[in-house]
């Protein structure tokens, strides 16, 4: 069986390690004076700590490993924490995997499992897996879960979901689960490709995080026959304790779309469960909630709700080491595990003060030590957006006889269809005298075809906005002046992607995402102040839905109800029906 540890050690390192911790080599690092939060015990052990390379050597009282090279570094009042990991996490919510990890660690988060759909669309599996290896070697752990499906509707799109392909990607080291799983209808409707890739999983001792928001007992049990391990959906405390009597792990969520965890917590601390097999997310939170903190913001939501500071800490480091096969390296303070440890100064305070990766010191108060490099995107397929010509007459849905089914938001992931009979002026779908309407459309980014919609609940002031931070990687264009919206779009091709509004014949917000129309190279402190600035203006406008980008990012993402813009056109998720085609742009 291949070697799955991450950071494996040769027989030198090994035997330098060994005789470390009996003193006779000398620690690169020695802690003095610390108290260790031990996940395995549920104990705070006062400890020193000998670092050998990137790995822990000693935990105890002894000094004989300290040497005259040895840096010893003094926690006197300090608790010492495992490094956090993100069990759950999407790199390209504006910001991309490296400028993710840099503002993350940090605060704390030294592991990352994150999703890599956009990326799995964008490369074949070579180059994505010279991208996971050259992420691999940054400062903070990027793991990655492989799709099975991909969570826009398409057939031609599930041809890159082959078993061939699904295994080699799965093979990786850096690979530790198959999903998350949006399309698990196919899994329990039997088809064919997905069985192949979720046995395929499981041969390889993969995990599988499922995606089965309100499944009912006799689905979720359907689910764990086919092979799903995990699932980060559960809305209530019951929903949770479901799964876990099920024997899933269940991951609580608290991010900027679904901030449910005091919820979920006061539940499960109600319900008396074990929290042994259960971790915590972000789950992709966009940049204005990042302000707040990332894993130990949601730590400290934990503790406030009553969880007991330890048992919040297993959550974000021996659970999710556990579940992902992770154990024998991370997720505790121990002999022979990789030294990322936290320093903290208070229990009920989950941001640390100092943050040790591999045995470097890497950040302190809030502020990084050490640089991360950006790999040549370039190289990767992800570049600027491609820029086409297109008319105002393509955005607007043509003059349709009979009720046209508008998307109507009732919250910033779920919308509803309601049929209208709306006006036509000049061949084209006029709603200039219908108050809560706006155009709503999405364009492919190779230039070949457009749906075209109608929304309501989004926002009534809105001009003209475009951005190409969308599921299907195509641009989502929304307003009620055809002309912004044109302006918008056209704005962002010239900055090969991005989010831009528009109004009263002025550029009066752009974001440039450039890194394939989704990503920025800037940095997440940035990113925050930018899309800040955005979420503010959008509410002038009458937006009143609490994140934006994800509202825009799930225009085109059919898997979530009920109604949405797709590249077949306008399509009902449940039935799996096109209720409008899509047209050929310039037509």
């Amino acid at each position: 069986m291949k070697n799955q540890k991450l950071r494996p050690l040769n027989r030198q390192s090994l035997y330098n390690l060994i005789c470390t911790a009996k003193g006779d080599v000398k620690a690169d690092l020695y802690i003095t004076d610390s108290m260790v939060v031990n996940v395995y015990t549920g104990e705070l052990v006062k400890s020193n700590v000998a670092i050998k390379g990137r790995h822990i050597a000693y935990v105890g009282d002894a000094v004989n490993m300290v040497g005259k090279e040895t840096r010893v570094l003094n926690a006197k009042g300090l608790y010492l924490c495992p490094g956090y990991i993100e069990p759950h996490a999407h790199p390209f919510q504006t910001y991309n995997p490296v400028t993710l990890a840099e503002k993350v660690m940090t605060l704390g988060t030294t592991t990352l499992i994150c999703d890599s759909l956009f990326f799995f669309n964008n490369m074949d599996e070579r180059q994505l897996t010279h991208l996971w290896q050259e992420l691999a070697e940054l400062p903070v752990k990027i793991l990655w879960g492989v799709r099975l499906d991909p969570q826009t509707y398409s057939p031609q799109r599930m041809e890159q979901f082959s078993m061939q392909r699904i295994e080699y990607l799965l093979d990786q080291t850096v690979a530790r689960q198959a999903g998350e799983l949006t399309d698990w209808p196919s899994l329990i409707s039997g088809r064919e490709q997905m069985l192949n890739n979720m046995l395929t999983a499981s041969r390889l001792g993969k995990r599988v995080e499922g995606h089965a928001p309100g499944a009912s007992l006799q689905t979720l049990n359907a689910l764990t026959s086919g092979g799903v391990t995990a699932c980060h959906e559960s809305i209530t405390g019951e929903e949770a304790i479901q799964r876990l009597r099920l024997g899933m792990y269940a991951t609580l969520r608290h991010s900027s779309l679904r901030p449910d965890l005091p919820k979920l917590l006061q539940d499960l601390l109600n319900a008396k469960v074990d929290l042994r097999r259960t971790m915590i997310t972000t789950d992709g939170t966009t940049p204005p909630t990042i302000q707040h903190g990332f894993t130990d913001y949601i730590l400290r939501l934990a503790i406030e709700s009553g969880l007991p500071p330890v048992e919040a800490y297993r959550m974000a480091t021996i659970n999710p080491a556990t579940y992902y096969g992770l154990d024998n390296e991370l997720g505790g303070i121990a002999p022979g595990k990789l030294a990322d440890i936290l320093f903290l100064e208070d229990l009920t305070n989950p941001t640390p003060v100092k943050v040790l990766t591999e045995g470097t010191l890497a950040a302190e108060k809030g502020r990084k030590l050490i640089e991360f490099d950006q790999p040549n995107w370039q190289d990767y397929n992800i570049t600027s957006i491609s820029s086409y010509h297109i008319e105002r007459t393509d955005i607007i849905p043509p003059a349709y006889d009979g009720l046209f089914p508008v998307m109507q938001f009732v919250s910033p992931a779920i919308t509803k269809q309601r049929d209208l009979k709306l006006p036509v002026r000049d061949g084209v779908i006029d709603i200039t005298g219908e108050s809560g309407l706006i155009y709503a459309a999405l364009l492919d980014h190779m230039g070949n075809w457009i749906c075209s919609g109608i929304a309501g609940g989004f926002a009534d002031d809105l001009s003209g906005m475009a951005c190409s931070n969308t599921y299907s990687g195509d641009i989502a264009v929304l307003g009620r002046n055809p002309e912004e919206m044109l302006r918008a779009t056209r704005r962002v091709f010239d900055i090969g992607g991005g989010v831009v509004v528009a109004e009263d014949g002025q550029i009066v917000f752009e974001l440039p995402l450039t890194l394939g129309g989704m990503m920025s190279d800037q940095s997440l402190d940035e990113l925050i102040a930018k899309c800040q600035e955005l979420y503010s203006l959008l509410a002038k406008k009458g937006h009143t839905h609490y994140d934006l980008l994800y509202t825009i990012h799930f225009l085109s993402a059919t898997h979530l109800p009920e109604i949405r813009l797709s590249p077949h056109g306008i399509f009902a998720v449940k039935e799996k029906k096109v209720l409008m085609p899509t047209r050929k742009i310039g037509i």
